[in-house]
């Protein structure tokens, strides 16, 4: 029996118009990922405010809503505490955002540096990984939400495999973003769809050719995704695909072609 996808759009398709964005998932019969809440400039000042907003504009939505996490220049796992500090402000603040807006999936980045080949860097960057999520996660499997870790300068999954394998919850498992694996790994999805296995809870869906991070429609790129379609049937697994693209023609022919891969493979 063939994958029944549930299928997401990301709000970043009509940039900073959050409504709009809702109207198109309405029209594409999706649900919607809220990403980039708000403007990271005004956060601070601006939280509630913009917090009161979306919740105002999903008031009529009837489509399922699921939550990217703040990224930008975070990290659990630096050095410096301050840095840390904010870091697991804008995470716990995320987990706020998903209970506000009834999301019961949270993407996070590990915004682990791939260019630092260092053995030493690696370890701590797991270790200090391990100890904030053993105290995060508990808050999720409360609240009955997924946390997942999405790859992004990853070359390999071992990193996030072992995150999610050492917390070892239910509420705690892995997202694939297809574009960032052609991006920075050598090695195909499929292969990363075989190490995840059940872990494997979310996946981001866009293209491009190996030069850019340019969340391209899925006909716009050097990955094929219909081998990607097949694994996942193979291995009867039924993640929830998001369309991270960001132009709005490029996202709809991307919803069509998927629709058509899903049916053909």
């Amino acid at each position: 029996m063939k994958n029944q996808f549930k299928k997401f759009i990301s709000s970043t398709v009509d940039y900073h118009n959050f409504k709009g964005a809702l109207e198109i998932a309405n029209e594409l019969n999706c649900g919607i990922e809220i990403s980039r809440f708000g403007k990271l400039k005004d956060i601070e000042d601006l939280f509630d405010i913009t917090k009161k907003e979306y919740k105002a504009a999903l008031k009529d939505f009837e489509g399922e809503v699921t939550l990217h996490g703040f990224f930008s220049n975070l990290n659990v796992a630096a050095k410096d505490p301050l840095i840390r500090e904010v870091s697991e402000k804008r995470y716990y603040q995320s987990l706020e955002l998903a209970c506000e807006f009834n999301a019961k999936t949270v993407v996070f980045h590990t915004c682990f540096n791939n260019l630092l080949k260092h053995q030493e860097y690696r370890q701590l960057y797991f270790r200090r990984n391990i100890e904030f999520f053993h105290e995060f996660i508990p808050y999720f499997e409360k609240e009955g939400i997924i946390a997942t870790i999405e790859n992004v300068h990853e070359s390999d999954w071992e990193l996030i495999r072992s995150i999610v394998a050492t917390i070892n919850s239910p509420n705690l498992k892995a997202t694939i973003d297809v574009g960032h694996c052609n991006l920075h790994s050598d090695y195909p999805v499929s292969k990363w769809i075989e190490n995840y296995g059940i872990m494997l809870h979310h996946m981001h869906f866009h293209n491009n050719f190996k030069d850019e991070d340019s969340h391209s429609s899925l006909l716009k790129g050097s990955l094929d995704i219909k081998p990607i379609i097949k694994t996942l049937n193979e291995m009867q697994l039924n993640p929830q695909i998001t369309f991270e693209i960001f132009d709005k023609d490029a996202l709809f022919e991307s919803v069509k072609y998927f629709d058509e891969v899903v049916e053909g493979v």
